[in-house]
């Protein structure tokens, strides 16, 4: 279950092309389960960024959305998310939003539908954005540093509370980083 959840973590973590940010919070509503619209069996397709990383690697990645549970497959066997337990699903007016993590620690991704397919849009910002920038789409921004066990790295992180009516000009404002993760439905 939790491994599904450091992998798209992680592929957040190692995109440097973007500000990393999480909330203390999720958008809308919680759904019960997820909408018949997005039930289905998919391809995850990682951003183009991150897959000049991958060259050479086979990355398949299989995602079986049922109504109550994501299942993804990379190669290493099933990793189930139940809703409500490692994941959520969120309704916001007509709007759905994918959470990964649990409260106050949550990756947030705006679901957008194209076609049969679903784009996962993150909260990332692009490279470079700082707090103040944050401020006017968020009740609160905080600073968060983490230091990469490997390299000792420093990295400069934001969390932030999610404010309903503000969230909607945040995925539109030209600060986002704008590179999905696509699920690709397979027939």
């Amino acid at each position: 279950m939790k491994i599904a959840l450091y992998i798209i973590s992680g592929l957040l973590i190692f995109l440097n092309s973007c500000t990393i940010i999480t909330s203390t919070n999720a958008p809308g509503k919680p759904e019960a389960a997820f909408p018949k619209s997005m039930i289905g069996k998919y391809e995850l397709i990682y951003p183009e960024s991150f897959q000049g990383m991958m060259e050479g690697a086979d990355m398949k990645t299989t995602v079986v959305i049922k109504s109550d549970e994501l299942i993804m497959n990379s190669g290493e066997g099933d990793s189930h998310m139940k809703i409500n337990d490692s994941i959520s699903v969120t309704k916001l007016g007509k709007q759905y939003y994918l959470c990964m993590g649990k409260a106050p620690v949550l990756n947030v991704f705006k679901v957008i539908k194209k076609g049969k397919d679903l784009e996962l849009h993150s909260m990332n910002a692009k490279e470079g954005v700082t707090a103040d920038q944050l401020k006017p789409f968020f009740s609160q921004v905080s600073t968060s540093q983490n230091a990469d066990e490997e390299t000792g790295e420093i990295t400069e992180s934001y969390v932030v509370t999610i404010d309903d009516s503000k969230i909607d000009s945040y995925y539109k404002s030209d600060i986002i980083h704008v590179e999905p993760f696509t699920f690709k439905r397979i027939k």
